[in-house]
């Protein structure tokens, strides 16, 4: 194996060809081991080949050296990228270096990467740039790179907080209620409004992401992105919205759609503003496919920290998102009673309950679950939320308590065994008026336990999400 391959590099012949199928054949399994092992193999010949006068032999010399497990070639791969002339090959002495410990080199790849993030460089050659760049910064993701710093813009600007179809209309109003929000409206994913005080809007709860639509979302065909881009507002509100403006952003390109080729072509029509980092990155540049055709341009921030659910540390695989149990306690909001006793049957890691809260203050909040883990990590949670919720490690059909409550709030649990006992358990534990609020799936399953039930009517039902049948019920003792 890899025999003739090795007779050509030694004599000469045909080396380019050569070292194509030795970097394909080194893909497969052993073939590291059994490259070595040939009688033919010598390191030296393939550190000699990082100075041939053909740039594609340097190239796959490079990356064959990063595939063999040669540490001891570190220092070759170095003096050459240093010394290399051919854009189109220093990435790959990066891909090579980044397989060995970097850490003597470190000043001098970063110096490299301030270089290509702050130079000004032909559009030929930005393909090349931002290849080189990504290498760079898998080496040493976060070394020296410095974040810009968020701030409210001098003027309003347009903003889209996203949520499902069916909570568009809550969103709405949380939106109207705050002062520096105008042109209030629906769109397709969302509410979109204009406000120059973000940071304040931003601690509105129920949205699920803040966006910045670029160009006002008018559809850009895919092969006009880049251009379309550069030529409308997305620069401008970088700009405005963040100090040292004139370094340059590191990007990614996010889709559902086939876009790997955009990023580079964002780059390069970008004049160093924008550099594409797809792991190590301060904004996204998010392209969501229009049913007529092309793409609308969003901008997500990472410049900034949401710390709307800070308390959230820690979640099991069931757990709610923090920004649906929001909804659902925005949603039920005129039901809640201050002061109140709690129950959530069902508490996962507490953030029904948290977020319950957080908006109507409660007097006593118990949690319980069979999950032992899940409690666990409720009282992590509950802690860093700094709120006071006795949490029982219990299945709810056993637990008994001195006192009645007056709310029994949670998400219903997947197993559809627990309804058929379900309201008969509450009307234990509940005070006369008491009232429960279940967000659930079993809408059949609820209906038919409350005809047959002669202690429980149903006071209200919210649609949350149609599309997984997820409804909010709101059920009077």
């Amino acid at each position: 194996m890899f025999e003739k391959q090795l007779l050509d590099i030694k004599e000469n012949n045909n080396t380019r060809a050569a070292l194509v199928d030795i970097k394909t054949g080194l893909k497969e399994d052993g073939a590291v081991k059994a490259f070595k092992e040939n009688p033919l193999y010598d390191i030296m010949v393939f550190r000699a080949l990082l100075g041939n006068e053909d740039a594609k032999v340097r190239k796959n010399a490079a990356l064959i050296m990063g595939m063999i497990n040669e540490p001891s070639c570190a220092d070759d791969l170095m003096k050459a990228y240093m010394n290399e002339d051919k854009l189109f090959v220093k990435s790959s002495y990066l891909t090579a270096l980044k397989k060995y410990d970097c850490s003597k080199y470190k000043d001098e790849l970063i110096n490299r990467r301030d270089e290509l993030e702050n130079g000004c460089f032909d559009d030929a050659d930005m393909k090349h740039i931002s290849a080189e760049l990504k290498e760079l910064y898998s080496i040493f993701p976060h070394s020296g790179l410095i974040k810009h710093k968020f701030h409210n813009p001098a003027q309003p600007v347009e903003v889209i907080f996203t949520t499902g179809r069916d909570t568009v209309e809550a969103l709405m109003g949380a939106v109207g209620e705050f002062k520096d929000a105008s042109a209030v409206k629906q769109i397709f994913c969302g509410v979109s409004f204009k406000t120059k005080e973000i940071r304040a809007v931003s601690s509105i709860r129920i949205y699920r992401e803040m966006l910045f639509p670029v160009n006002g979302l008018a559809p850009s065909a895919k092969s006009e992105i880049a251009s379309d881009i550069m030529s409308g507002n997305l620069i401008h509100l970088l700009d405005e919205m963040h100090d040292d403006a004139d370094r340059a952003f590191r990007f990614r390109v996010t889709s559902k759609n086939d876009t790997a080729d955009i990023a580079s072509r964002i780059q390069a029509a970008s004049g160093g503003r924008l550099i594409n980092s797809p792991s190590d990155y301060e904004i996204e540049i998010k392209l969501i496919a229009s049913k007529s055709g092309g793409y609308g341009i969003m901008l997500k921030l990472h410049t900034w920290s949401d710390r709307r659910f800070a308390y959230r540390r820690e979640y099991v695989a069931a757990s709610m998102k923090p920004v649906n149990a929001a909804m659902m306690i925005y949603l039920v909001r005129d039901y809640l009673k201050e002061g109140a006793q709690i129950l959530d049957p069902f508490c996962g890691v507490g953030t029904v309950l948290i977020e319950r809260n957080k908006v109507v203050r409660a007097s006593h909040m118990y949690g319980i679950d069979t999950f032992g883990e899940a409690v666990a990590k409720a009282r992590v949670n509950t802690a860093a939320a700094g709120v006071n919720i006795n949490y029982i490690n219990r299945n709810f059909f056993d637990f008994r308590h001195e006192y009645k409550f007056d709310e029994i709030i949670t998400e219903m649990p997947d197993d559809t065994g627990v309804y058929d006992a379900f309201l008969d358990k509450c009307a234990e534990l509940l005070n006369e008026d008491g009232l429960i609020i279940m967000l659930s799936k079993e809408k059949n399953l609820i209906k038919k336990q409350l005809r047959l039930s002669d202690k429980f009517s149903l006071l209200r039902e919210f649609s949350f999400n149609s599309k997984e049948n997820l409804n909010i019920y709101i059920i009077k003792g």
